[in-house]
């Protein structure tokens, strides 16, 4: 199994796995990220300074990706990075990316972490979800929509790259809500697939043809937004990098 099928199936599992200990899929969630990272970043990785953990709530406790020293989770730092401004980095590595589309980056990677989280409450059953199931009974039905979407980019080269992004953008409006945001964001989204039909597919800027990853990796060591780190003061550089890292 390579890296990538073997963190898309650890962050599977974090969503839809309530029975497994939380230190189990912790570590399983963790060495994935910290093998993608490496093979991809090398000596540049802050992978692992991401982790997995918990957030209790009225219903239960809820798993979810977070920096290790700081309780928070990636999304919500990601939220509030929202209006930031394009890093000088991703200017000189993406010169044709504009602000809007910076600025959609971030918000579609939210809604695509918040999916993959577990959802504190919603195992009733006691039953077991089938393997890594994306769509578990610990997801909602719109949530497990997106996940199925999401493995649909991975794992099914027959579909054609226009039926994946309309796959794709659907179930981000439906588990996101159609707000204003989210649809001018998901406008900006697309699904491509590099080379002939069978080929891997990936998620891209739909204008100026960027993938996804490259805009977050490439913003890494950037300074963490002002907006960051008035509403996290002690979260540090090489955990907002690893936040952008991981994330891409």
């Amino acid at each position: 199994m390579g890296p990538r099928r073997r963190v898309r199936e650890a962050l599977l599992r974090l969503g839809g796995d309530r029975h497994a200990p939380e230190e189990d899929i912790g570590g399983e969630v963790r060495a994935a990220l910290r093998e993608l990272a490496a093979k991809t970043l090398g000596g540049r990785s802050r992978a692992g300074l991401v982790t997995v953990g918990g957030e209790e709530g009225r219903t239960g406790r809820s798993l979810g990706l977070r920096p290790a020293g700081y309780d928070v989770g990636l999304p919500d730092v990601l939220l509030h990075a929202d209006g930031s401004a394009l890093p000088p980095q991703v200017r000189e590595s993406c010169p044709a990316l504009v602000q809007e589309e910076w600025e959609a980056v971030l918000l579609l990677s939210k809604l695509v972490l918040v999916g993959l989280e577990s959802e504190a409450g919603r195992r009733t059953d006691g039953a077991r979800p089938h393997r890594w199931d994306a769509a578990g009974p610990a997801r909602s039905v719109v949530a497990g929509q997106l996940c199925r979407a999401l493995t649909a980019v991975a794992e099914h080269p027959g579909l054609h790259q226009d039926e994946l992004t309309a796959q794709l953008r659907a179930a981000l409006l439906d588990f996101g809500s159609r707000t204003p945001a989210n649809l001018d964001a998901v406008r900006h989204l697309a699904v491509l697939r590099a080379g002939q039909p069978g080929r891997r597919a990936r998620l891209v800027l739909a204008r100026s043809g960027y993938a996804c990853a490259q805009v977050l990796r490439g913003a890494a060591g950037s300074p963490v937004p002002s907006s960051v780190r008035t509403r996290f003061p002690d979260l540090r550089l090489a955990e907002w990098t690893a936040v952008l890292q991981v994330t891409g």
